[in-house]
């Protein structure tokens, strides 16, 4: 049995603006293979998306296969990244991101969250 090789390709990043916050969205596939029947082992068409305004910045993905759900993984203040906590849904970042996944889309959009044991992931509060 030979080993499929590993492929990680993206798209030359596209930058816009949303309500006052830069965006930049980069479409990448992640695959193993195809072998030499054509299958994959796993296959990942996906964006990803950092929102930006001022010193703060929020890490997020979107599926190809699932076109209506969207995660915000990451949110960067002064320099460091962590997780999200209760407090980050009243930023203004926060909203626009939401907001920008939406219109673009999303119907769910969640974030990553460490209390979540299930899955990982909950859905933003609403407003």
């Amino acid at each position: 049995m030979s080993s499929t090789e590993m492929k990680f390709e993206c798209e030359e990043p596209e930058n816009e603006i949303f309500d006052g916050v830069s965006i930049t969205v980069t479409r990448c596939i992640d695959s193993s293979g195809p072998d030499s029947n054509g299958a994959y082992e796993f296959y990942y068409d996906y964006e990803t998306f950092v929102f930006e305004l001022g010193d703060e910045s929020i890490s997020g993905k979107k599926y190809a296969d699932t076109p209506e759900e969207a995660s915000l993984i990451r949110i960067k203040e002064r320099g460091k990244e962590r997780l999200f906590e209760n407090a980050d849904f009243k930023k203004e970042l926060v909203k626009v991101s939401i907001s920008y996944l939406k219109a673009n889309g999303a119907k769910s959009v969640k974030y990553l969250d460490r209390a979540n044991t299930h899955n990982g992931y909950s859905e933003v509060p609403s407003e």
